[in-house]
């Protein structure tokens, strides 16, 4: 691929920007990546500037910081309930949605407070006692909202929530075992009461925390335990407590068919639990699920194609009663899905670090020289894609592993390594690598050879990236408009070889697009791969890249690792005007603060410990 032939659509189509959940997002003709609102853009360049302008002596100012974009929560709730709607007209459905926020998700105060100004009708989830004291402040002008009290409960928990009854909150308490069940007739009354089954999905979804569901889930109500919580209730008199049943499938479902499967199987427990006497069962909980589209690859209709198998499921098992119970209330924990737009980490590059020398100017020995040309022969003359692979090996062992040779020595092999592996990677581009079948080995030949030094922290940004190995959009903010030079792995300031992300999803393409030093862009069929691909390598030290959707439990999960606290807070709305509003909301965590919450309350260092570019 030629200069020539690079072009904005195919950037975006490379990064996956301006589509899927990376919708807000959008590259000029000037190659600037863009946040787009409505039909208003703003690079993120302006933003980095600005905030640099105003607030670049701040206490706590640092070159990198999270953006936060709470009108993307109000988005994305009203695309849930409006999909729902669309879906329950179309297949013809007669019952309510009523969507849920689970705080753990997010228990940021912009964060929540944003959930409930989208809907007026939206409730919120509480997993601990802790949380349901950050409901109960947040709505106390609001009691009408449903909350939904889950997590595992002592008394003091079960004291807490009768309290915000009694205060007129409207409350429904998740009952997960025999020991809940026997605390509740002790300590509720029936008639001020309303309770939530939850019951373990006795079946098993395609997703990341697909081991969360099945009979081995540490979450719910297992078979047997449901009939003995019933026959405990129905003799208490709690009989028409029992409004909701809840099931969660587990987070970031990518079989989607699944939740017609999960609408089928909880359906068929509402008409059986209706059979038995629990005639005011009147919803389903679907619990979370619906999955963000972090690398790109699922249709653009996700969100729909969810809600359309959730009542496709529903209905079909409905059929088999002939009418004989009401269509449920659909209920949606969604929080990953109501949140993770709304964040991004916007991460400076302070250097760019190279693996191997830069070609030019070589003085090779003799022997070295020979043994060098011997192998470039060998690379030209290739046929077949497994001999290449057995000379990249033997080349590696030749020139690479431990050694005692001086400075000059090592300096020379490195500097021959890289002329090999570039001309290998010429060659495989002309063998054509979609034949090839051992990616683990294909990839290898990818690897970067550029390293930029980002300052930021991956525990604290973005611990989910170590922790299970979740993915996150990396993009360059500037150069997008030239072909991309290469690829770069993305580092931290910690000792910590974790500290990196470099993983980078390959979109599918008919035919593999390359960067000019035969990385692949693309990959027919899609595939994840080790690499960022940069414009421009030599304008990368005090550009920024950004870290897309982080605004899903990575606030509620940071790590302080090597002393490194919170970034700062940036806020960026669209006015009714159409005019941007930018705002500091907070500086870098301090030193001071991150030592005293390590016991160190004698140290007095009022600055950030991130890097001072």
């Amino acid at each position: 691929m030629t200069d020539e032939t690079w072009s904005i659509d195919k950037a975006r189509t490379v990064f996956g920007v301006g589509r899927n959940d990376l919708h807000f997002l959008d590259i000029l003709e000037s190659g600037e990546l863009c946040i787009k609102l409505q039909d208003e853009q703003i690079t993120i360049n302006e933003i980095v500037q600005k905030i640099k302008s105003a607030n670049g002596k701040s206490p706590g100012y640092v070159s990198s910081f999270t953006l936060r974009i709470p009108q993307l929560i109000t988005y994305q709730i009203k695309k849930l309930r409006t999909t729902f709607e669309k879906v329950f007209e179309e297949l013809e459905y007669d019952g309510e949605f009523i969507g849920i926020y689970p705080v753990k998700v997010n228990q940021r105060s912009d964060f929540v407070t944003s959930v409930i100004r989208s809907d007026s009708e939206y409730g919120l989830e509480a997993g601990t006692k802790a949380e349901l004291l950050l409901i109960t402040s947040v709505i106390k002008k609001e009691k009408h909202r449903r909350i939904v009290c889950n997590g595992a409960k002592d008394p003091d928990y079960l004291r807490l929530i009768r309290e915000s009854v009694e205060k007129g909150f409207k409350v429904a308490i998740s009952i997960e075992s025999l020991h809940e069940a026997r605390m509740v007739v002790e300590h509720f009354d029936p008639k001020k009461t309303e309770l939530v089954f939850r019951i373990k999905p006795y079946l098993n979804v395609e997703g990341h925390w697909s081991h969360s569901t099945g009979r081995d889930s540490k979450f719910g109500l297992s078979i047997h335990d449901l009939y003995n919580v019933v026959d405990l209730l129905t003799q208490a008199g709690f009989t028409e407590s029992i409004t909701t049943i809840l099931g969660h499938a587990g987070s970031q479902i990518t079989d989607l068919k699944s939740f017609s499967r999960f609408g089928q199987f909880l359906t068929n427990l509402y008409a059986q639990l209706r059979d038995m006497g629990l005639t005011n069962l009147e919803n389903i909980d679907f619990g979370g699920g619906l999955a963000i589209d972090y690398t790109g690859k699922h249709p653009p209709d996700l969100m729909y194609q969810y809600a359309r198998n959730i009542v496709l499921g529903i209905k079909e098992m409905l059929k088999e009663s002939h009418g004989k119970h009401p269509f449920p209330n659909i209920m949606i924990e969604s929080g990953r899905g109501i949140t993770a737009p709304a964040a991004l980490v916007i991460v400076e590059a302070l250097e760019v670090r190279s693996v191997f020398p830069a070609p030019g100017g070589e003085c090779f020995s003799e022997t070295a020289l020979t043994k060098e040309e011997e192998y470039l022969e060998k690379i030209s003359n290739v046929t077949e894609l497994t001999d290449l692979v057995d000379i990249w090996n033997d080349f590696h062992s030749h020139f690479g592993g431990m050694s005692l040779a001086g400075l000059g020595a090592i300096f020379e092999r490195e500097m021959i390594v890289g002329i090999l592996e570039r001309a290998t990677r010429e060659r495989l581009v002309a063998l054509g690598i979609q034949s090839f079948t051992s990616e683990k080995q294909i990839r290898s030949f990818w690897h970067p050879e550029h390293i930029v030094i980002g300052n930021f922290s991956v525990f604290n940004s973005i611990a989910d990236y170590v922790l299970v190995q979740q993915h996150f959009p990396v993009v360059p903010i500037s150069n997008l408009h030239v072909h991309p030079e290469t690829t770069v792995r993305l580092v931290d300031i910690t000792c910590d070889s974790d500290g990196e992300i470099s993983h980078f999803y390959l979109q599918n393409t008919d035919n593999v697009w390359f960067t000019k030093d035969k990385r692949p862009l693309t990959m027919p069929g899609g595939m994840m791969n080790d690499g960022i691909p940069v414009g421009i390598l030599d304008r990368l030290p005090g550009s920024h890249f950004v870290l897309a959707l982080v605004g899903a439990y990575q606030d509620a999960i940071e790590m302080d690792h090597n002393l490194l606290g919170d970034l700062p807070d940036v806020e960026l709305r669209l006015r009714e005007d159409n005019t941007w509003g930018i705002t500091w909301i907070t500086g870098a965590e301090s030193i001071e603060h991150l030592l005293r919450d390590v016991g160190y309350a004698d140290i007095n260092v009022d600055e950030d410990p991130y890097m001072n570019s």
